[in-house]
């Protein structure tokens, strides 16, 4: 019975992991004139949930180089949906932020989600501390297994 279960919950996964990876190239306007990749609303998210952020941090939050976020600030920039200013406070850090495109985009993607994922939202609210620690440790331990995956 046990082993059912298990075999279930690692068939669930898969799939979600394969709805994921099929729906990754799709882009969205999200309010705005131009396409905006799965990949790029995440980082405009980040942005927009982060105010003054610098490449180094949103690399981090991403589990990625530098490099490969740079690259893809470049193409936001192109489209007009950030912006890179000097750090004040460090004038060696390039600080990333929305400009009023981007804004836009970022309201219309945490609209998206609201509207879409409410029900996901309820559940997690009905969830006691420590059924979510352990969707937390099974989250942890998909994401290590994504990582060698990769």
């Amino acid at each position: 019975m046990v082993d059912n279960k298990r075999k279930d919950v690692i068939e669930k996964y898969i799939t979600l992991t394969e709805k994921i990876l099929k729906n990754s190239n799709d882009a969205r306007f999200y309010g705005t004139d131009v396409e905006i990749y799965r990949s790029e609303i995440h980082i405009i998210n980040i942005i927009g949930n982060n105010s003054d952020m610098h490449i180094s941090e949103i690399a981090r939050k991403f589990g990625v180089t530098k490099g490969a976020i740079s690259k893809t600030i470049k193409k936001l920039e192109k489209k007009g949906l950030v912006e890179k200013i000097i750090d004040v406070n460090n004038n060696t850090r390039t600080l990333v932020k929305l400009t009023e495109k981007g804004t836009i985009a970022y309201l219309a993607h945490e609209q998206y989600h609201n509207q879409y994922d409410k029900d996901m939202y309820l559940y997690l609210e009905s969830l006691k501390l420590k059924d979510l620690e352990i969707l937390d440790t099974f989250l942890e331990k998909a994401n290590e297994m994504a990582e060698r995956h990769i």
